[in-house]
């Protein structure tokens, strides 16, 4: 498939196009970014994963691609912010105090991510702590959330697996202001409540000056849902949850298998 329309393209990271291991293919990339160049067409990491884990985990690409992080609380071209959406310290307080009145809600996996780094208590459950290693940079314990010193784009935390859907409910309905995303099968991220990777596409795409109908987006879970609703093009790998499976306008390969990128080496 070659299509000529496409302007930006813009692609959701664990599940979609990263493998298993959190890893993708790095000369692919760079020969798809290669052709991007040539054909006028933006490349957008979108994710929920923080800004600086996203800058990370594209070293040396940095300059050829744009980010959209903390799930669309932040998007960023470069070097220069074009949106983003923080929280003020009373509001981030706020939320929780009433995280720890929620029957789900465990403060000891909680972690806040911000412009200089992500949060933690000094009483984090050490196993939320390594895994939130793997999607995190510069996190940092803290005695008490007064004591962070940054401007706040999100909260993470973790419910019970079997729970999660009723927690995201929970949070969304009990806390003014907020919006719950599920973005894995424990994990939620708790946005402001006018924020999604829809909201931040869409306005990326107006600053850009490009339609949605020149827009194609991959992703896998819900925190993604709108994001796909709004793109002209929205593609998802097999093994997306059903909900992105029934609006997407092609299906590829399991994302273990580096189809996004294969995908877009077929189109640019």
């Amino acid at each position: 498939m070659k299509n000529n329309d496409i302007k930006l393209i813009a692609t959701d990271m664990d599940g979609t196009f990263l493998n298993d291991q959190h890893q993708y293919d790095q000369d692919l990339l760079r020969k798809v970014l290669a052709s991007c160049k040539e054909k006028g067409i933006y490349f957008a990491a979108a994710s929920g994963r923080a800004l600086l884990s996203l800058k990370s985990l594209f070293k040396g690409f940095e300059d050829q691609m744009i980010f959209i992080a903390e799930n669309g609380s932040v998007v960023e071209f470069h070097g220069e912010d074009l949106y983003e959406a923080t929280m003020s310290k009373d509001f981030y307080l706020g939320v929780f105090e009433a995280l720890k009145a929620s029957p789900y809600a465990d403060p000891n996996k909680l972690l806040l991510t911000g412009k200089k780094g992500s949060y933690v208590l000094e009483t984090v459950d050490p196993d939320y702590l390594a895994l939130s290693q793997h999607y995190n940079e510069n996190i940092q314990k803290v005695k008490s959330l007064v004591d962070i010193q940054d401007e706040i784009f999100k909260l993470t935390t973790n419910f019970d697996a079997a729970l999660v859907l009723e927690g995201e409910q929970w949070v969304t309905e009990n806390i003014p202001g907020v919006k719950a995303m599920t973005t894995g099968f424990e994990s939620i991220d708790i946005v402001l409540d006018y924020v999604d990777k829809g909201v931040a596409i869409t306005a990326l795409a107006d600053k850009l000056g490009i339609s949605m109908d020149q827009v194609m987006a991959f992703g896998d879970n819900l925190n993604d849902l709108h994001m796909m609703q709004v793109v002209g093009h929205p593609v998802a790998p097999e093994n997306a949850r059903p909900e992105i499976l029934a609006i997407a306008e092609t299906v590829i390969d399991h994302h273990a298998t580096g189809s996004v990128l294969r995908y877009m080496e077929e189109i640019v």
